[in-house]
């Protein structure tokens, strides 16, 4: 990186650098996801053992989102002030210390303050991480190396369905939330051996010390007039209306309407999230990459047409009775719904500019959560309390079938945007 903050060329002393930060990164991002979704692996027991109705146990993960959105911001102002990497060591650390103390918590507002600690901690890394790496990584190579760092999403998830649905089986939730939070203490340890960036850029630096607070306003504005920034962030955000209210309540009305067991449900959402969800993940990534070279338009392309096709595939997940249909339906629709985040996050820090960044994320973060997941646990409860939680899952597809027009009406727009960036 040189001194104004823009991503080099990578030379030979340090890919090993770029190595590890992937691997620790990445690891830290599939047990943030696994910390995240467990919760909703666990939905039968907890609310049999707290008497909760769906709204209120929508609340928590509306809860963990809405804390998750309101921190992003402060984090990510620090971030490019800053640096990166205490910031991020410090998340690791808390979400994971908040995971585990839900164990001991024995009313329904303890789990929901354990849960919104959890989203403060996890603001944290998800807002700086894809960052920081953002900054070691030249545009051309950027989509593949976060569809790495982001292919532990469905990896996470599957894991929380997996081990949240069998040690909630055989032991109870507070076991699974025990020591679904115990890996992260060790590895968020690890981020400390990365190198540190000279980020803030000296520009941004100047920019933040005369601005004063009122900078980051200042810059989450000037971000938001740009039209590629604006529509990716608002398309990402009923794309996330859509993953995180599924993720959240799937296992659910897996139970309810498919006839699966407790067992049988989550076995089903971690095996699709973890085959087609992590596989769309890497070939977002790599074909984002490979496309680009042919055209700068290429990310969104990828990204729109992941949207606009799932949107079939998850009618066929809600509705279909027989197995064959419904799983079909499910795993298709995962594969192409991920075949995203490599590629929109690239986008985004890409027309933000080098000393943008991590502001540009967090902005991202704020409205992608406040569009996304934070509402849509709760309304799809909501809807499920007034009229069954196939009603309510499928405001899924309503927001799919908005997040595609949104994307796809960012290709006309997105390469005068890069170049403004200087990519």
């Amino acid at each position: 990186m040189n001194a104004l903050g823009v991503s080099l060329p990578i030379s030979p002393p340090q890919k090993s650098y770029v190595t590890r930060a992937i691997l620790i990164l990445s690891g830290l991002n599939l047990l943030d996801y696994l910390d995240r979704y467990v919760i909703a692996a666990l939905a039968s027991p907890i609310k049999l053992e707290l008497g909760l109705s769906d709204r209120a146990f929508g609340l928590l993960g509306t809860a963990f989102f809405l804390v998750y959105l309101l921190s992003s911001p402060v984090f990510g102002y620090l971030g490019d002030r800053w640096g990166r990497i205490r910031l991020m060591a410090a998340g690791a650390m808390l979400w994971s210390l908040a995971t585990s103390l839900a164990a001991w918590v024995s009313t329904y507002y303890g789990l929901l303050l354990a849960r919104g600690l959890v989203g403060l901690g996890e603001a944290s890394f998800g807002t700086l991480a894809p960052a920081y790496l953002a900054d070691v990584l030249p545009i051309t190579r950027r989509a593949r190396y976060l569809g790495l760092f982001y292919a532990t999403i469905p990896v996470g998830a599957a894991l929380a369905y997996y081990f949240g649905g069998q040690l909630g089986y055989y032991w109870g939730w507070r076991w699974a939330f025990m020591l679904a939070g115990l890996p992260g203490l060790g590895l968020g340890l690890l981020i400390f051996t990365l190198p540190k960036q000279t980020a803030p850029a000296a520009p941004a630096s100047e920019a933040f010390q005369t601005g004063g607070l009122r900078q980051p306003l200042l810059v989450a504005g000037e971000l938001w007039k740009i039209p590629t920034f604006r529509r990716v962030t608002l398309g990402y955000g009923l794309l996330t209306f859509a993953l995180g209210g599924l993720a959240f309540w799937m296992p659910r009305f897996l139970e309810l309407h498919k006839g699966l067991s407790f067992k049988e449900a989550n076995l089903l959402m971690a095996l699709a999230t973890t085959i087609a969800g992590g596989l769309g993940t890497l070939v977002g990534g790599l074909g984002g990459d490979w496309l680009f070279a042919r055209s700068r338009r290429a990310h969104l392309w990828v990204g729109g047409l992941g949207v606009l096709t799932a949107l079939p595939f998850g009618a066929l997940a809600i509705f279909a009775t027989q197995p064959l249909f419904y799983g079909v339906g499910l795993f298709a629709a995962c594969f192409l719904l991920f075949l995203n985040p490599g590629v929109l996050t690239t986008v985004i820090v890409s027309v933000a500019g080098a000393t943008r960044r991590a502001t540009a994320l967090a902005l991202n973060i704020i409205i992608i959560h406040l569009v996304g997941d934070v509402p849509s646990p709760f309304l799809i409860g909501w809807v499920s309390d007034l009229a069954g939680l196939q009603y309510g899952v499928s405001l899924a597809l309503v927001a799919l079938a908005g997040s595609a027009m949104l994307l796809l009406s960012g290709i006309a727009v997105v390469s005068p945007d890069l170049a403004r960036a200087g990519e």
